[in-house]
């Protein structure tokens, strides 16, 4: 048995009327199809009332001790013979004899028990065991008929106020969560919420449809690009095999530009023996010049003391080098005969070296002289380029080694024994040698540029210039030339010049 109590209720006013008589009343409702047919509207059911209205009343005596020992007896045992029958007709209430004296307001209850189709008894009201004999309006629920179950429906009463409530429930749930975001106000009619219901599933339905066509575009924009990007990765492959075509022929064009410039280059470039130019020519003669006159100085000792002065004077009086010489032979001091050895040594040095046409080596010296004038006058660059051509060939031949080192031996030979009868006691041989073989390579470097340089003689008895001349040791620098000691090396253009050094007296 379930029991539900409620909340005490505030006690009648005490009152010294007369207990109430023992009645039965027998309520009946006008509509006596309020029980076969119930509605279950919200109105009826927020309704304060216990009982509808209008009804009948219908009021029988009581039996003796209604809710004595026996009631409750009965009630535990699931009978009471001696309760009132309540008919669905006519449904009565059974109500306890009136009692004028009320409880105490903290031990006032009221119960009320009812049974329903399953036998289940619900208490309700005030707490019967505090006064059984004191409690007025006591209803037996036990007398109360279950009520049938309406039509169409095998349900009972309870179970379809259960089911109403259960749908009011989900409907308004699922209403209240479809339509959480929705403007539309939660308390319209089911009508405006199934137009409502449809009008959304037409605006989902048209998004739907928009959605379709977004993707059937999107599809055929994929298609496109799939259709572009075959086209451009087939262009691509073109354009890459054409690549390396364009690659290929760039490499084999490379390389015959290569073939050209250097046969154009070797053609119009400059053709020389050596790699000399003007300032390593003019440093080369300057460091000659200075081994000359360094040779003759060691050779003659200090003071003098080699100098072999009667062998001297015969050599340079055979040479006629003393014919124009202005001081007489008696005269002569030991530095006028190292001059006239060092413009010996020089000359030995031009006639076997620098004065040949094109190189000592060379065997048509005087046919080639003959040639290159009459081609420089028709063609002076034609001529030059020849000049050098043979220049070049001459250092490449294998036997210009073999011949050089014959020729620079010769004349090395011959001005040892000459050094060596004018200064008596000395050995320079070594020395004399080497400076031999830089003469015969300073004299091919000179005529294989394009303008050869050449010893120019200056002539004996003009007045010395200091601008175009070199004095010498005790040279009058306002005399005239009495012996040229080295010689003055000129270009063909007078774009090199070499001051020769002289002696003035």
């Amino acid at each position: 048995m379930a029991s539900y109590k409620t909340q005490p209720q505030p006690r009648r006013p005490y009152s010294s009327s007369p207990p109430s008589p023992k009645i039965q009343l027998n309520l009946s409702r006008a509509n006596s199809d309020f029980y076969a047919a119930p509605t279950f509207e919200e109105n009826k059911r927020k309704s304060s009332s216990l009982l509808p209205s209008p009804t009948t009343l219908e009021v029988k005596p009581l039996p003796e001790d209604p809710f004595g020992a026996r009631f409750h007896e009965s009630v535990r045992n699931g009978s009471n013979p001696a309760s009132p029958i309540i008919t669905t007709g006519k449904p009565t209430v059974a109500l306890t004899m009136a009692s004028p004296v009320q409880p105490e307001p903290s031990r006032q209850s009221l119960t009320l028990s009812r049974t329903d189709a399953e036998g289940d008894v619900f208490m309700d009201g005030r707490d019967a065991a505090f006064d059984q004999s004191h409690q007025p309006f006591k209803v037996n629920p036990l007398n109360i008929p279950a009520r049938p179950a309406s039509r169409g429906n095998n349900l009972t009463e309870l179970e379809q106020r259960g089911l109403v409530a259960l749908k009011q429930k989900l409907s308004s749930d699922k209403l209240s969560a479809s339509r959480e975001s929705s403007p539309v106000p939660s308390s319209i009619s089911s009508e405006d919420s199934t137009r409502a219901l449809i009008n959304r599933i037409d605006e989902l339905n048209a998004i739907t449809g928009s959605l379709k066509m977004n993707l059937n575009d999107t599809v055929q924009d994929q298609q496109t690009l799939k259709t572009d990007h075959d086209r451009l990765l087939k262009a691509y492959e073109d354009v890459r095999r054409q690549n390396q075509e364009l690659q290929a022929k760039m490499i084999k064009r490379e390389r015959d530009y290569e073939v050209m410039s250097k046969n154009y280059l070797d053609h119009v470039r400059l053709i020389r023996a050596t790699d000399d130019d003007h300032s390593t020519i003019i440093d080369r003669l300057t460091q000659l010049k200075a081994s000359i006159e360094h040779l003759v100085r060691k050779a003659q000792g200090g003071r003098s003391v080699n100098l072999n002065r009667v062998a001297a004077i015969d050599h340079f009086k055979s040479t006629g080098l003393l014919a124009d010489f202005p001081i007489d032979e008696d005269k002569l001091e030991p530095f006028h005969l190292n001059l006239f050895m060092e413009s010996v040594i020089m000359s030995t040095l031009v006639s076997n070296f620098f004065g040949k046409p094109l190189c000592c080596i060379f065997d048509y010296n005087k046919g080639f002289q003959e040639i290159y004038d009459w081609m420089h006058k028709r063609n002076d660059k034609l001529a030059i380029r020849w000049r050098q051509q043979l220049c070049v060939m001459l250092t490449q031949d294998p036997e210009t080694k073999i011949r050089q080192e014959a020729a620079v031996t010769a004349t090395a030979s011959s001005l040892t024994d000459l050094i060596s009868r004018v200064y008596t006691g000395s050995n320079e041989g070594t020395k004399i040698k080497e400076m031999c073989s830089k003469s015969f390579d300073l004299a091919v470097a000179m005529t294989g540029l394009e303008s050869v340089i050449a010893p120019v003689s200056t002539p004996l008895g003009v007045p010395f210039d200091e601008d175009t001349m070199a004095p010498s040791l005790k040279s009058n620098p306002t005399g005239k030339i009495a012996l040229v000691i080295f010689p003055a090396f000129k270009d063909s253009e007078e774009t090199f010049t070499i001051r020769p050094k002289v002696w003035c007296y």
